[in-house]
């Protein structure tokens, strides 16, 4: 329970990370023929906030899951940095950072799910969506732009909608156990 109000505690970041995700999956379904440059420059923002967050998570989380999220915010920050540092030199580069982290977060968030006591249902499918579209990203390495922009945007509108679903109940969490303003503390 004593994790729990400590993630409580930090509801926003997750609601932060639910934000940017949301924002840079509509960009990348919007202007789908944008440069790759700028989807690797925004990719790579993504990744190295989702890898913090992970890494945070390790930290403080469930001991039960914390191996799995710091391999998730390890390989975050790797596949942040990588699209940061060369976001245009090669859509292939690109595609198969995406698809294998993809993989990687929907097997970590799969695993998670089968742990979890509320809403298990709704963290498998996006476990699910996650590693089939890493799959499909990593089999079809030669599709467009177009087309990695908008799978990758899907993904990151449903991560981004959960992640503030799962910000908000945090949220709650915290007004529950937070003394009145006021009160004395015990």
């Amino acid at each position: 329970m004593e994790d729990l109000e400590h993630l409580a505690k930090e509801w926003y970041l997750l609601a932060i990370l639910g934000v940017v995700s949301i924002v840079a999956g509509v960009l990348a379904i919007a202007y789908p023929d944008i440069t790759l440059l700028v989807v690797g420059i925004i990719f790579g923002i993504y990744l190295l906030i989702a890898g913090i967050y992970a890494i945070v998570e390790a930290i403080t989380g469930d001991p039960t899951s914390r191996s799995l999220a710091a391999i998730t915010g390890i390989l975050g920050l790797i596949a942040g940095l990588v699209c940061l540092r060369r976001p245009g030199a090669s859509l292939l580069a690109v595609v198969i950072v995406l698809g294998i982290y993809l993989i990687v977060t929907g097997v970590a968030r799969l695993v998670r799910a089968f742990g979890a006591s509320e809403g298990r249902g709704w963290q498998i499918v996006a476990a699910l969506a996650d590693i089939v579209l890493g799959i499909l990203i990593l089999v079809i390495p030669d599709i467009s732009l177009v087309t990695l922009a908008v799978l990758f945007g899907i993904s990151l509108i449903v991560r981004g909608v959960f992640s503030c679903v799962g910000a908000f109940q945090l949220r709650r969490v915290h007004k529950d156990v937070a003394p009145p303003i006021g009160a004395e503390p015990a």
